[in-house]
Order: C-alpha cells, then sequence, then structure tokens
C-alpha cells in the first residue's frame, strides 16, 4: 500500500511546532518519550510535596517510574528500527506498568521504605532491561534481510499500483491523441479544400481580369452611339441593346456594364409551351366557378333563419331516412342509419331538433371521451376515436354523471402505466 502523510491533531502540532514528519511512528515516538519527561517531572513534584506514605505520594512514585520507560519506547518507536525491537520494547513496558500496577496494591503496608518489594523491583527491572536490550541489542544482532525483503515487497507492491494507474493514464492520453490526430487531419483536408477552393476562385478572377475580349464604341446608322463587346476571334459577344444620344452616355453605359456584371447572378426565366399558348389566348379573366353540389355555402342570413329543409325518404333497403337539405341542394346532414317505420324515423329527427341547439361541441383529435345516459337511466362512459369506432367504454353504469366523469378520470391517469397481464 502506498504511504500517507501523517494527520490528526498530533501530526499537526508536531510539524507546527518540530518539522514535517515522514511516517507516524515518528509522531508516535514523539509524544510518548514527552509524556514520558512529563511524568517524570509531575512525579518529583508530587514526591516533594506531599507526605510520606500517602496515596498522593503513591502516586507521584508511579509516575516517576513510568517516565523512563515511556522516554525509552518514545525513542525506540521514532528512531527506524527493527519490528522485533519495537515488539520486544512493547513487551517491556508491559511488565514495568504490571510493576506499578502491583506497587499500589502493596503501598503503604507491603512497601518497604529501605528495600521496597521483591515482586515490584523484580518486575520493574526485568522491563526495563527488555526495553533496554530492543533498544540497543537488538538492531546490532538481528538480521534486517527479512524486514528489508517485507519492506521491498512493499515498495514493489506499490510501484506496481503506480506503473498500473501511469499506464491506464498513458492509454487515455493516447486515445485523445489519436482523436486530436484525427481532428487534426480532418481539419488539415478541410484547410486543402479551401486552398484548393480559394485558389480556383483566384484563377477565376484572374481569368475574369484578362480579357479575351474588348469593347467598341460605334455609331449606328441612324447616327446613335452604341457599344458593342466583342471577343478577339471577332465575334460579337454583347451590344447595348439601345442608342445613346451621345457617345460619352454610350460610355456611361459601357461603365455601368463593367461595374455590375462580375457579381450579378442568374435568373433563368422560363415559360412552358402550354402556358405560354394559355397566356396567348388569354381573352380576359375567366368567371368564378359556381359552388361544388358537395359544399355548403354559408350566408349571413344563416344565423337568423334556416335556409334548408328535413326531407323523409324511403332507400333501396326499404329502411326509412331523413336528411337536411340547403336551399343551394347540397345535403349539409342525415340519419346515419335506417329506421323500420317512418313515425320511428320522425321520433329521430324530432330529437335532433330538440337538442341541436344546446349541444355541446365535441373535439375528437384524434380520441375523445363522451359521457351519456343509457336506456335504464345510468351514466356511461366511451372512447371514440375520429373514424367513429368505439375504443372503450365503462363496462357499467354510474348513478350520476360525476361519477361516470370520475371513472373516465379514472381510465386516463392509469391506462399509461397499467401493466399487461395475458390469461
Amino acid at each position: 500500500m502506498a504511504s500517507t502523510k501523517p494527520s490528526g491533531a498530533l501530526a499537526d502540532l508536531y510539524e507546527g511546532r518540530i518539522g514535517t514528519p515522514t511516517t507516524d511512528d515518528e509522531v508516535r515516538g514523539y509524544w510518548l518519550f514527552a509524556l514520558g519527561v512529563l511524568l517524570g517531572v509531575v512525579g518529583v513534584v508530587l514526591f516533594a510535596l506531599t507526605e510520606p506514605r500517602t496515596g498522593a505520594r503513591a502516586v507521584g512514585y508511579a509516575f516517576v517510574a513510568l517516565s523512563p520507560p515511556l522516554v525509552m519506547i518514545g525513542a525506540i518507536v521514532r528512531f527506524p528500527l527493527r519490528r522485533s525491537a519495537t515488539t520486544l520494547a512493547a513487551i517491556g513496558g508491559f511488565l514495568t506498568v504490571a510493576a506499578v500496577v502491583y506497587f499500589f496494591v502493596v503501598f503503604p503496608d507491603g512497601w518497604s521504605r529501605s528495600t521496597g518489594n521483591a515482586v515490584v523491583n523484580a518486575l520493574y527491572a526485568a522491563g526495563v532491561v527488555i526495553i533496554g536490550l530492543a533498544g540497543a541489542i537488538v538492531p546490532l544482532v538481528t538480521d534486517p534481510v527479512r524486514e528489508d525483503y517485507e519492506r521491498m515487497q512493499s515498495a514493489s507492491a506499490d510501484a506496481e499500483s503506480a506503473r498500473e494507474e501511469t499506464a491506464a493514464e498513458l492509454a487515455e492520453t493516447a486515445e485523445e491523441l489519436d482523436a486530436a490526430t484525427a481532428d487534426l487531419a480532418a481539419a488539415e483536408a478541410r484547410a486543402t479544400e479551401l486552398d484548393d477552393e480559394l485558389t480556383a476562385a483566384n484563377a477565376e478572377v484572374e481569368a475574369l481580369r484578362s480579357s479575351k475580349a474588348r469593347f467598341e464604341l460605334f455609331e449606328d446608322r441612324a447616327g446613335k452611339a452604341r457599344w458593342r463587346l466583342r471577343h478577339r476571334n471577332g465575334n460579337v459577344i454583347a451590344t447595348a441593346g439601345q442608342g445613346y444620344s451621345s457617345r460619352g452616355k454610350a460610355q456611361q453605359g459601357l461603365h455601368s456594364v463593367k461595374r455590375n456584371a462580375l457579381g450579378a447572378g442568374l435568373l433563368r426565366i422560363e415559360t412552358p409551351p402550354a402556358e405560354a399558348a394559355a397566356i396567348a389566348d388569354d381573352d380576359g379573366p375567366e368567371p368564378e366557378d359556381a359552388a361544388s353540389p358537395d359544399v355548403a355555402v354559408p350566408s349571413a342570413d344563416d344565423d337568423l333563419a334556416s335556409r334548408a329543409t328535413f326531407e323523409l325518404f324511403e332507400d333501396n333497403a326499404g329502411e326509412y331516412r331523413w336528411r337536411l337539405r340547403h336551399d343551394n341542394g347540397n345535403v349539409i346532414g342525415d340519419s346515419g342509419e335506417g329506421y323500420a317505420s317512418k313515425s320511428n324515423a320522425k321520433r329521430a329527427l324530432s330529437r335532433v331538433r330538440e337538442h341541436v341547439a344546446a349541444a355541446d361541441y365535441l373535439r375528437v383529435d384524434p380520441a375523445a371521451f363522451e359521457l351519456f345516459r343509457d336506456r335504464a337511466g345510468e351514466w356511461r362512459w366511451r372512447l371514440i376515436h375520429e373514424n367513429g369506432n368505439i375504443l372503450a367504454d365503462s363496462g357499467e353504469g354510474y348513478s350520476s354523471r360525476t361519477k361516470a366523469r370520475q371513472g373516465a378520470d379514472s381510465v386516463r391517469s392509469n391506462v399509461a402505466d397499467a401493466d399487461v397481464e395475458e390469461l
């Protein structure tokens, strides 16, 4: 794994007061060393200010006893020693802490002011000796090859990870470079095309400037001044088209042609022979067409008085129908279906007369919901298409128009997301 910079409050304080740390052990080792020194100072102060064989004097003894092991362990952790030395120092520190804890157990009755306590002395001495061996002797007698090998393996893994990341970045950069190269090639090709177009345009302009023809001013038989453009091969390729009262005006017309001819566009006027013949034979505007027999022509009086008549008739199938015919002869409505008797057709016609004035306009684009009351007096809805087909209906009657509308609204809001379940 890649090493990271030490972080945390103690690391920040170390960096601000001492220097930039390189490892976490450097920070931890320093603060263990500082803690040992602080405990030693506090322990000496407590020893000097407290009475013998009291609890405060015992705390002073403990602080003084813990100070040397912490100072030694802090140095071992901070220095780049072997892992075995750090492990051995931890064991020694554990023994010294055990000695201090046992000291509190036997103090003051089991503690002799002259000789102390044998168990406490033995644990503490063993801990200090082990810490000393870990810091001074172990680094000199242990083989560093294994730890160096592990450190090299870790460094190699870090290097391999960095290499893979660099390879991925290089591959991505190569793709971007290929895309940029393709864009550059396309831009160069476009620039080449533009250069070719510019060269061709310059050649055309140069060809126009180095004309192979010349203008001639002359007087025609009527004594009027004219100009003409003659090619070097002798052909006349343009003329004034009209005479001028003076040579100066003819020359002005010539210069106007020179100024405007180069950039002028081409307007191609073509008249088909049939149109030409029709225009030639045109004796004036044709009369307006009469109204088509299939289209009703409205008038201003339609809003005030009807200009149509209902007709009852029997069709070829023997069924009775009605139709509404305008005064101009156009049929503007019919029954749409046949009835078994004339009286039924009349009743249907009467219903049309009764409801048509107050009927709403139903816009079907391309489908719409229609609310209606069935023969049983219940309200229903149906979805009709603009072609007249019924796409869906309520399937059941509702007691009121409002409930039927709520059913239609429920279908409108849920049908789009509804699942299809095959049975």
